[in-house]
């Protein structure tokens, strides 16, 4: 009797497994759990084969460019937004309420404001983080969870290094220090230098971040889904939610902020204006306070303004007995619970907010300046590999026209005439600058014409990639390696006989 061929079949870490001969393998791929077994490891496969291919071709140069918008968003919140105190800017988005959070915490704990902001931050983005792997894709997901992580260790080195410390090292001015000195109106307007400065460089971390194909966190995860969807920069978005966050937050942190941290400017427009008249004074408890330490103080500039005031109330007098109150916190306790509403109602659409919308517009114009996602390239290409061409613009995505043409090209000096095929097609800037330098390897004789498009009408016009397209593409190349589509194969017989024998179904084999 003629012996059976037998058939190696080796597990996917190279070892033999089985050994089984051809009827033996065709009685295993007819039981019911093979297909479903095939399946499975298809598409477990796929997403090895995915992601290998990412990480060998990608994804270093995105975890780079994440690594480095990560630090300079940490050095924008460190040195221009912490840095301006319990009243001062606020990011936006969740970036605010965090900030919010921070605040509060830092009063009760010894952490830094800064570093309290980072942890805050990065526990409210865990449900986000989980929205992320489900609508929006793993890399995305993995790599601005990469981002929120490595922002915290950035803020602990600088907090913690000598001499470059947000405390040591001031990169406009000392703004504590300025802010702190009585009527120091410069404080102002150093505010809106550090939301300009800060805006500017959080706008260039948040457009770095973006090209990674990540994000910064927070109501990012939202406008990048919704940004796709609907074709929307990212930055216009940005800015509308942001400000609506942010005047929530503000108007909550200026309901528990402390009278101390209350401009000065805000609090002389308020106790300028109310009281008009000598007896409405003196009979408050401010008025109180004021006649007792003036009458100890020996300034005669002040001394003579307040009894000036007793005998024939005056603007002037009142205004630098107002400019002295406001000067200092000694007189905090002597305001009404009425004049604090009023110098907190006129906080909330005081510098805060203000500073912090214009970080918000900075930050949001700089992201659609270097982040143009919706800025449309017209590209003529003059190429002899056409079906090449075209067969890789659909393995990446696109969906728009490509139109054709048969030309003949001339050149001086050429011995005749050649004919060529001419390619326009339309996509977003972004989109271009990942595949130019693939897109010239097909073909080094390529010639690209590009264009730009003031504007594109008409909805068929797509400003994205295809996933699904990109998705077929991946499955196809996929399909065609021989040597992981026998590893499946292997390890799926491998898997089905396990349960078949497990089952008591007899295959006779030896392993």
């Amino acid at each position: 009797m003629t012996r059976k061929k037998r058939i190696k079949i080796y597990s996917s870490n190279g070892k033999k497994a089985l050994l089984l001969s051809p009827d033996e393998i065709l009685m295993v791929k007819n039981d019911p759990s093979y297909e479903k077994n095939y399946e499975a490891e298809f598409n477990k496969g796929k997403q090895a084969f995915e992601v290998r291919n990412y990480y060998a071709i990608g994804f270093w140069k995105d975890l780079l460019y994440v690594l480095i918008g990560a630090f300079l968003s940490t050095v924008a919140i460190d040195y221009f937004i912490s840095i301006t105190g319990n009243a001062g800017l606020f990011p936006g988005g969740l970036g605010a309420i965090a900030r919010f959070f921070s605040i509060i915490g830092a009063n009760n704990i010894t952490v830094s404001a800064s570093t309290l902001y980072f942890i805050i931050y990065f526990i409210m983005n865990i449900p986000l983080v989980i929205f992320g792997f489900i609508k929006i894709g793993w890399k995305f997901s993995t790599l601005t969870l990469i981002y929120s992580v490595v922002s915290i260790f950035f803020d602990l080195i600088l907090q913690n290094v000598p001499y470059i410390n947000p405390n040591e090292l001031s990169l406009l001015i000392d703004y504590n220090l300025i802010s702190s000195v009585p009527g120091a109106w410069g404080a102002i307007i150093w505010i809106f230098g550090f939301a300009i400065f800060g805006g500017m460089i959080n706008g260039f971390s948040y457009s770095i971040t973006y090209k990674a194909n990540a994000s910064t966190g927070g109501s990012d995860w939202i406008t990048y889904y919704y940004s796709k969807k609907l074709n929307k920069d990212i930055g216009s978005l940005n800015i509308k939610i942001n400000i609506f966050i942010l005047f929530i937050v503000i108007c909550l942190n200026t309901i528990i902020l402390k009278t101390e941290h209350i401009d000065q400017t805000i609090k002389l427009s308020a106790v300028y204006n109310e009281y008009d008249n000598w007896d409405s004074l003196i009979s408050s408890d401010l008025g109180k306070h004021l006649n007792k330490v003036l009458s100890e103080v020996k300034d005669n500039s002040m001394n003579q303004s307040w009894k000036n005031l007793e005998h024939n109330w005056n603007s002037d007098d009142w205004f630098n007995i107002s400019k002295y109150v406001s000067s200092t916190t000694e007189f905090d306790s002597s305001y009404t619970t009425a004049l604090i509403w009023k110098m907190k109602f006129k906080w909330i659409i005081g510098p805060s907010l203000f500073a912090s919308l214009t970080l918000i517009i900075i930050q949001g114009l700089t992201v659609n300046r270097l982040y143009p996602k919706n800025k449309v390239l017209n590209l003529f290409i003059s190429t002899n590999k056409i079906n090449d061409i075209q067969q890789y613009l659909f393995s990446v995505g696109y969906t728009n026209n490509i139109f054709i043409w048969r030309t003949v090209t001339s050149k001086k000096n050429a011995w005749n005439d050649q004919e060529q095929d001419l390619i326009m097609i339309s996509m977003p800037l972004l989109y271009f600058k990942k595949i130019e330098d693939y897109l010239m390897k097909i073909d080094e004789d390529m010639i690209i014409n590009i264009i730009g498009s003031k504007s594109v009408k008409g909805k068929n016009f797509s400003y994205t990639f295809d996933n699904e397209l990109r998705e077929k593409a991946l499955t196809e190349e996929f399909m065609n390696n021989g040597k992981l589509m026998k590893k499946i194969e292997s390890n799926t017989i491998i898997k089905t006989y396990k349960k078949m024998k497990k089952n008591g179904v007899n295959v006779q084999n030896e392993v």
